[in-house]
């Protein structure tokens, strides 16, 4: 199974988690975790508020997987992904929410493992692209978010998890060495 159908597979995924009796057990909620429905720190990661939320964070999720195809592999994107949703899961328990839902920690990670792939293979807007990203989400955390975002989602941006996922995509992109050199865009 190649990494682009795996996250296609998140797509689908994610739609599912939208039908409301499906998101009502996959939602992180902290006091469901603390009662022990442990998977929900990862799950939480495919729940979305309402559709513009999901619409957005799909939309993303299409943008980066066409701009930084090339460097998909099945193997580091099924960890990868897994890592960011566990880690995002974890670093909210520091966050002052009581429930979390979306995918935008992970787009956040796999926006920034990408751009460090882009300057790692000498592609001249890789740096100012990841500087962008930094710099947007230290703003995020110093103003606590984008309050338009926020009215369409209709919920507080969890600049944490956006922080935590690049963290994750950070580590990914210089630790995991690609097993084969990156394909040629098309």
């Amino acid at each position: 199974m190649s990494a682009i159908r795996i996250l296609l597979l998140i797509v689908i995924i994610t739609l599912i988690a939208q039908i409301p009796a499906v998101q009502q057990i996959l939602v992180w909620e902290r006091a469901d975790i603390l009662a022990g429905q442990w998977w929900r720190i990862v799950t939480g990661n495919l729940t979305h508020t309402n559709l513009a939320h999901v619409a957005m964070n799909l939309s993303a999720l299409a943008v980066l997987t066409y701009l930084h195809r090339q460097y998909y592999q099945m193997r580091s994107m099924v960890i990868m992904v897994w890592s960011m949703m566990l880690v995002i899961g974890l670093v909210m328990f520091f966050a002052p929410f009581d429930w979390y839902a979306g995918l935008s920690g992970v787009l956040h990670g796999l926006f920034v493992w990408g751009v460090v792939r882009d300057i790692q293979n000498k592609v001249p807007l890789g740096w100012p692209l990841l500087i962008g990203a930094f710099a947007k989400m230290s703003y995020e955390a110093y103003s606590g978010g984008d309050a338009l975002t926020a009215q369409i989602i209709d919920a507080g941006v969890a600049y944490q998890a956006h922080w935590a996922g690049a963290i994750v995509g950070l580590l990914f992109a210089l630790l995991w060495k690609p097993t084969r050199a990156p394909e040629t865009q098309k």
